[in-house]
């Protein structure tokens, strides 16, 4: 076994040490599985918040973006501080609602829509859930080269979902934190050190040799979703929520968008370096990995812990989110389960989200695509809904214009037509359905 390998190994033995160790012991409801109610400081909301969004996309994919597109790739941490300044300014809003998910904050009591929100919401967590499988396999692989990728990916994920299908938001606390500290001391660090101690006197190579890329208006958009997303977000919630004090979520929410920042910021640099310097790719996502076996030659392995720390924290994070969505509002809803103990519940929630997660993983081998493909159907749908609700329209009419809008989705994509830039498109018609039955509404009012 070389010495990769055994850091990998131990790596992932520690993040299951933690996860299980300090799981609770006892949770007899939904919400207790779910959120922390008043009880966590600014530092463990910060690593929480970093740790979710700076997952696979973050890591491998800033870098290989940042490779072909230079620094367009700050487009996206640069949308998710503005969204994480609206959420800062609607703090009391998610702390003075009593649900536990988002469904519960945009459905009210109507349980048609709560239902819909559901499903649509636990698509979403599934889709990314799943990218951060591929993730996984596409990370290590390399260091086991005598292993079948598909069994690489089952161990690694069947390990880091048992902890969270069994600790809950205590495991995914703890191991944040953890996570964090992977990331600091063998991603940030290690790169700075490289940027201090390393002569850039020589000449680069031509601008001949590689021309980087404006990014399409298209990426521009997508990576433009977090204004959107993050105010919906379920992380976001539950963290709000979880808050000892105003202080104290308004502090790790600002702190969190800063860390995920330079984590942005510095795996862009990697990819960027590597394309500066002459470096050719067949696939520019394996760029974070080339870094550091070309330039930490002893000890690149490093940077593989740090990757791994990554995409386990959004791994974790959104297994918590498609549990607790599919059982909260999806199953409980169920009426030959309505008596069926929380417990329980979460246990065949937890089954569902592992094994379609899986499934989708193996089918879609590309970590952008399933992310982007989730964050476009969250934003396209629960935005509108969000809009209506700003509008106190009728909830049964937020329901129907909803279906109207997963039904255009559908149509659209099933007869691939092309319709640019989707993630403007998509919720602009949104927009305009919720608009006209919103209209509708008061005409006849």
């Amino acid at each position: 076994m070389t010495t990769d390998q055994l850091f990998i190994i131990i790596s992932v033995i520690v993040f299951l040490i933690v996860g299980h160790f300090f799981k609770k012991r006892r949770t007899t409801s939904i919400k207790e599985f779910t959120i922390h109610e008043g009880k966590l400081n600014w530092f463990p909301i910060a690593a929480g918040i970093s740790m979710t969004f700076a997952g696979g996309a973050a890591i491998l994919n800033m870098t290989s973006l940042g490779f072909t597109f230079k620094w367009y790739t700050l487009v996206d941490p640069i949308a998710l501080v503005l969204g994480m300044l609206i959420v800062i300014s609607l703090f009391n809003k998610y702390r003075d609602d009593k649900g536990v998910t988002i469904s519960n904050l945009l459905s009210g009591n109507y349980k048609n829509l709560n239902i819909l929100i559901g499903v649509i919401t636990s698509f979403v967590f599934i889709l990314i859930v799943s990218a951060q499988f591929v993730a996984l396999s596409k990370l290590v692989s390399p260091y086991f080269q005598n292993i079948d990728p598909l069994i690489i990916t089952l161990v690694l994920s069947t390990a880091i979902f048992s902890y969270v299908f069994l600790g809950g938001f205590t495991s995914v606390t703890k191991t944040d934190i953890l996570q964090l500290i992977f990331i600091g001391l063998f991603l940030i660090l290690p790169v700075l050190i490289f940027i201090l101690t390393t002569d850039f006197s020589a000449a680069k190579v031509s601008e001949s040799e590689h021309q980087f890329l404006s990014m399409p208006i298209n990426y521009i958009i997508l990576f433009s979703i977090p204004i959107l997303f993050i105010p919906l977000s379920q992380d976001i919630n539950i963290r709000v929520k979880s808050a000892k004090n105003m202080r104290n979520g308004k502090l790790g929410l600002s702190i969190g968008a800063a860390i995920y920042f330079s984590i942005v910021l510095v795996a862009t640099y990697i990819g960027i370096y590597l394309a500066e310097n002459g470096v050719v790719l067949d696939d520019p996502e394996t760029a974070y990995t080339i870094f550091f076996q070309t330039k930490f030659t002893n000890v690149g392995f490093l940077g593989i812990i740090a990757a791994l720390a990554a995409i386990v924290s959004s791994l974790d994070s959104y297994t918590l989110n498609g549990i607790t969505s599919v059982s909260n509002d999806i199953l409980t809803e169920i009426p030959f389960l309505k008596r069926t103990q929380h417990t329980t519940i979460i246990n065949i929630a937890g089954i569902i989200v592992y094994i379609i997660s899986l499934g989708i993983a193996l089918f879609f081998n590309e970590i952008l695509v399933l992310v982007l493909t989730a964050l476009l159907v969250y934003i396209s749908v629960l935005f509108p809904i969000a809009f209506a609700k700003k509008l106190k329209m009728k909830s049964n009419l937020i329901f129907l214009s909803s279906l109207l809008i997963i039904l255009f989705i559908i149509f659209v994509e099933i007869l691939k037509v092309e319709i640019e830039p989707k993630a403007v498109i998509y919720p602009t018609v949104g927009l305009s359905i919720m608009s006209i039955f919103y209209i509708y509404h008061r005409v006849n009012k």
